[in-house]
């Protein structure tokens, strides 16, 4: 099937939305970040904006797509929506927990800044996540042998 024979499967609409409603909230974030110009720190925050950019387009991009490939070549067929998902909510915990892990904001002289075991707790988030998916696993096989 040639690319000209494919169902279009994007709007003009939804486009012109997006950025109807995107492009005001951009030039506002913009207006603020120039107007307090002397505590945002316009040029920093252009560095740590590239920088993020292009840190997630050479590490974190080739990172899920090499362990999507894996997981996927590696996943029997039928277990492959639950491990998929599984991952994603996997990566979504790590995002999220990334900052407390490392202790970024911590500061030894106030003890209530970051007081818990955050790798402790995102190892035991992430047990749960994949016990949860071995359950389900577990009951979809069972469910398919007693079918049979």
């Amino acid at each position: 099937m040639r690319p000209a024979d494919l169902p279009e499967t994007t709007s003009r609409r939804g486009l012109l939305v997006g950025l109807a409603v995107g492009l005001p909230v951009i030039a506002y974030g913009l207006w603020g970040v120039l107007v307090d110009a002397d505590r945002t720190h316009p040029a920093e925050l252009a560095r740590w904006v590239v920088g993020s950019a292009v840190a997630t387009d050479l590490l974190v991009v080739p990172a899920v797509i090499a362990i999507g490939a894996a997981a996927r070549r590696l996943t029997p067929r039928p277990w492959w929506p639950t491990v998929r998902t599984t991952l994603m909510v996997t990566g979504s915990l790590a995002v999220v927990a990334w900052p407390f892990v490392r202790g970024y904001g911590d500061d030894p002289a106030n003890a209530s800044l970051l007081p818990r075991n955050y790798p402790a707790g995102l190892a035991m988030a992430v047990a749960v996540v994949w016990a949860l998916a071995a359950a389900h696993l577990a009951w979809r096989w069972a469910a398919a042998r007693r079918s049979r």
